[in-house]
């Protein structure tokens, strides 16, 4: 059973306090940026601080019984992740790296000499977008009016283009909007390509399965990252056929990467081996693992679950209240714990700053490194920006203030950040805040 005061017991973070405008007392602090980063609960840090002092050493190589320890330590990681996202391991292998960017770099990488385009989505994070355009041709996929995918154009693409690899988030960091990952795993299968899942923020929130290789709706690509599923800064994976990763050159040659070099020539190691080159974030990996075994301990189902609840009451709050304009579809179901709002006639860090100082809630604020997206949601004419930014003009682009929730969240929480945006809506906040920040109007129903 999922008990949120357990959980919340296990995260130092939820002990936090800070002052804020109008109280005499500190109040602990309201963590909605799970979107971007999330805290690690007790026995995350204990296994990484216990690294640290007791087994840290570098991995491979070393016959001295810490390197010995380290070694042992690392090498589970792998199949740990593998695992938690229902892999075949002898079809599927895991690349560890610093971050879901370089991840899904590298996923570009072993993909760029394979002949076609890449279908990439129009709600994509720029590192699902950008490393496959500096790569080859990348033709976007639309969406419908409220910011879900187009699945008919998509399939439309798919038709019309020689198409190597789709491209989708697992769940969008603006809307936290799903696509349906099986439905476009067959759609490109359909079409001889393969499929690329930026599972950043779906990670720690729902579970998931790559399925066999033999199963029409599998993964070929996935990438997530720890940061985001309650471990340390520093560590990520990205999950890919090994055959493919044995083909392509190495990602970054060097240290580690290679089974002999002579003066002329270097012979290259196989997966993972060949991509991982230079000293990885061992202590960092370590702890990616015990936080997936940590989820696994409570339950992604329960979690969802605990989460689909908080951004119902959000969402059935939000949507009702003047003057405030929830981004993307409301449907609940659809999505993660993620609701993006403007507030009219308010600039987006303005409304951030005054819920962070005036109650204490942590937001993110901004286009959420999806300019294309948050362009289409909102109504913003980009052409008439870039024309801007040619002159040389400095401008702000467009942007929401995003609130995400995580595992240790509260209904009780939920409640104070509605209760803050009504005040923020009525103008009844009590700090002097300061921005050159532009405020956009919202043009789309």
């Amino acid at each position: 059973m999922f008990d949120v005061e357990t959980i919340r017991s296990l995260f130092p973070i939820t002990q936090q306090t800070f002052t804020i405008i109008g109280k005499n007392k500190p109040v602990p602090v309201i963590y909605m940026d799970h979107g971007a980063s999330t805290h690690p609960p007790q026995p995350v840090l204990d296994t990484y601080t216990n690294f640290l002092q007791h087994s840290y050493s570098n991995v491979h190589r070393g016959k001295h019984f810490l390197s010995q320890i380290a070694t042992d330590y690392f090498e589970h990681v792998s199949s740990d992740i593998l695992a938690f996202i229902g892999a075949d391991a002898p079809i599927g292998s895991i690349i560890l790296t610093n971050n879901t960017t370089s991840a899904l770099d590298i996923a570009a990488h072993v993909m760029a000499s394979v002949d076609g385009v890449t279908l990439v989505t129009l709600m994509e994070h720029h590192s699902n977008d950008l490393p496959h355009r500096r790569r080859g041709e990348v033709v976007h996929v639309n969406l419908l009016a409220d910011g879900t995918l187009d699945y008919a154009d998509l399939e439309k693409k798919l038709q019309t283009h020689k198409v190597k690899l789709v491209a989708t988030t697992g769940a969008s960091n603006v809307t936290g909007y799903m696509p349906d990952i099986e439905r476009i795993a067959k759609l490109a299968h359909k079409y001889g390509a393969k499929i690329l899942v930026d599972a950043a923020q779906l990670l720690a929130h729902k579970k998931i399965d790559v399925k066999t290789d033999n199963d029409p709706a599998h993964i070929d690509f996935l990438a997530g990252a720890g940061h985001k599923a309650y471990a340390p800064f520093g560590s990520a994976f990205l999950y890919a056929p090994e055959d493919l990763l044995n083909e392509a050159p190495p990602y970054i040659p060097g240290g580690g990467t290679v089974v002999f070099v002579t003066d002329d020539d270097a012979y290259y190691s196989k997966s993972p081996d060949r991509h991982q080159g230079g000293t990885p974030n061992i202590p960092g990996a370590i702890a990616f693992s015990a936080a997936l075994k940590f989820l696994q301990s409570v339950g992604m189902d329960n979690i969802r679950e605990h989460e689909r609840q908080l951004t119902e009451y959000a969402l059935s709050e939000m949507t009702h209240i003047d003057g405030i304009h929830v981004l993307g579809n409301p449907d609940p179901s659809q999505r993660l714990g993620v609701v993006s709002f403007i507030v009219d006639g308010l600039p987006h860090d303005k409304v951030s700053a005054i819920l962070n100082s005036e109650a204490a809630i942590a937001t993110r604020n901004g286009c959420f490194c999806a300019h294309p997206y948050i362009a289409r949601l909102m109504g913003v004419d980009s052409d008439e920006l870039v024309a801007r930014i040619r002159t040389g003009e400095a401008i702000e682009p467009p942007g929401a203030v995003r609130a995400t929730f995580g595992i240790y969240n509260t209904e009780d929480e939920v409640a104070e950040l509605i209760r803050m945006v009504k005040v923020i809506r009525d103008r009844s906040w009590i700090g002097d805040y300061e921005t050159n920040f532009v405020p956009y109007t919202i043009s789309m129903a």
